[in-house]
């Protein structure tokens, strides 16, 4: 079982930081690169060779935010360089640097992801992490499209991260530090920028694999360097194996924020709407045709939630949901909860229709206590899955102006939902928020208990997002009670 935080940081006193050498913050970073980069020192290890210790990729290995967990090189993915190396590479360090202290974490995301693109231009170094022999054919050489292979890449990022962290505990370093600080050159747009707490948790549970990723990124707009803040959260449910949750976990970020710059509203017919469900929708699109040519049979769900924030209380205020398959994603307020998902099934009367139409040429057949698409999958949409025609990648987009009545999202596998029901998992985080005793990050693991007692056998993600302070939600729950009672 594993899990990952976001928390939000105390801005108000992020603005009067790092101006005396005593600063707090400055401690605790010096404590973290200390920590992270013992080992390697004891063993003198200074970075960047095969026998790097890797000690900061240590602190979360295994955390199913897209990393891939194998000892098999045919359980791998190639890296377009042209299309996918970026994306890559920033959402790797940035889970790398999960304990990072969090007013620190942008400015060495940055630093890290400059460095690493920068020796990734090297020719020995290249020649190290492509893939050979795997290129596509072309008349000329030069426009070959070079493939980094995933395994090598990731292993050489977590060495490449001990060796800056290494290179920052020198003391005579200390005072280089504190550029690397929200309140320097990476410091937030606005002190008051309310960024949501989110917790995240999956387990295995019976599969013999592993097959869920999940991305949280509360602070999606600054890693991205978008003009606006934005915070962006996924689940993916894989299926087949987890290349296509892995690869849509790493790429569905970088995509978003790819198209969020380049689409701009202004056009004839283009409302701020369109603008939003145009981007998700290219993001779903391009992920799945990138990943169909690698050739691989892997499949995933996936529902993703993008934030965007008022411009003048720097407040969450819209909320998009987008998603293929059956992940879901529900609204809750004290009095209201509200399911986003429709899931994407082939016996629903809408995705039959298609599946079976002239033009698809597919079936739905009732196979093993399912039913499914051409007797092999139990969604109609997805990303991957291109050996079934009838499955398409095209997400269903729904548009939620956010209320100050709304407090937490839930986004979760089908291994959730399938075997508890909503009412149930809104009373359990509401009991829990209130509980002072229980800490963020375990409430998605009372969820996930609620799951197994039901009898679910699946793999299961659980991520919850807070839309407000938690006491803010708590006091507002109560107030709802004493009303009903």
């Amino acid at each position: 079982m594993t899990s990952d935080t976001a928390a939000a940081p105390n801005t108000n006193e992020m603005t009067k930081c790092c101006n005396t050498s005593d600063c707090g913050y400055i401690a605790e970073l010096k404590s973290f690169i200390r920590d992270v980069t013992k080992d390697a020192v004891a063993n003198g290890e200074t970075g960047g060779g095969a026998g790097t210790g890797n000690a900061a990729a240590s602190n979360v290995a295994g955390n199913g935010i897209g990393e891939l967990r194998t000892r098999n090189n045919n359980e791998t993915y190639l890296v377009n360089e042209a299309d996918e190396l970026q994306a890559e590479v920033a959402i790797y360090v940035w889970q790398k640097l999960c304990s990072c202290p969090e007013h620190f974490r942008i400015g060495l995301s940055q630093l890290v992801k400059k460095e690493i693109l920068c020796e990734l231009n090297n020719t020995k170094v290249r020649e190290d992490l492509m893939e050979t022999g795997k290129q596509q054919n072309s008349a000329d050489t030069e426009a070959r499209i070079k493939y980094f292979d995933l395994l090598k890449l990731q292993k050489f990022i977590g060495q490449h991260l001990d060796k800056v962290l290494i290179r920052l505990s020198d003391n005579s370093k200390e005072d280089d530090l504190k550029t690397y600080a929200d309140c320097q050159d990476f410091k937030r747009k606005s002190t008051n920028l309310q960024i949501p707490q989110c917790a995240a948790m999956q387990i295995k549970n019976k599969p013999r694999k592993m097959e869920d990723r999940h991305v949280c990124l509360p602070r999606f707009g600054e890693l991205y360097e978008l003009e606006n803040p934005y915070s962006f959260f996924g689940v993916f449910d894989g299926h087949s194996g987890a290349l296509a949750a892995t690869y849509a976990a790493n790429q569905m970020p970088f995509l978003v924020a790819k198209h969020l710059k380049e689409m701009k509203t202004g056009t004839v017919c283009q409302t701020e709407t369109d603008l939003y469900r145009d981007v998700l929708e290219a993001s779903f699109l391009k992920a799945d045709s990138n990943f169909a040519q690698k050739s691989l049979g892997s499949g995933t769900t996936a529902v993703c939630a993008l934030l965007k924030y008022n411009n003048s209380n720097l407040s969450p205020n819209h909320l998009y949901v987008a998603w293929v398959g059956d992940s879901r994603c529900l609204l809750v307020s004290p009095t209201v909860s509200l399911q986003l998902v429709k899931p994407h099934k082939p016996d629903s009367m809408d995705e039959r229709k298609r599946i079976e139409s002239i033009e698809t040429g597919g079936a739905v057949v009732f196979v093993h206590g399912q039913w499914r698409v051409n007797g092999i999958i139990n969604v109609s949409r997805s990303i991957g899955d291109h050996s079934v025609k009838a499955v398409i990648a095209e997400p269903d987009i729904v548009e939620v102006p956010l209320q100050s009545s709304h407090d937490f999202l839930i986004l979760g596998s089908d291994g959730l939902w399938d075997h508890v029901a909503e009412t149930d998992i809104v009373k359990c985080t509401y009991k829990s928020l209130a509980d002072k005793q229980q800490q963020l990050e375990d409430i998605p693991k009372q969820l996930i208990e609620l799951a197994k007692k039901g009898d679910s056998q699946d793999n299961i993600t659980v991520m919850l997002v807070l839309l407000k302070d938690r006491s803010n939600i708590v006091e507002n729950y109560l107030k709802s009670v004493e009303k009903s009672t």
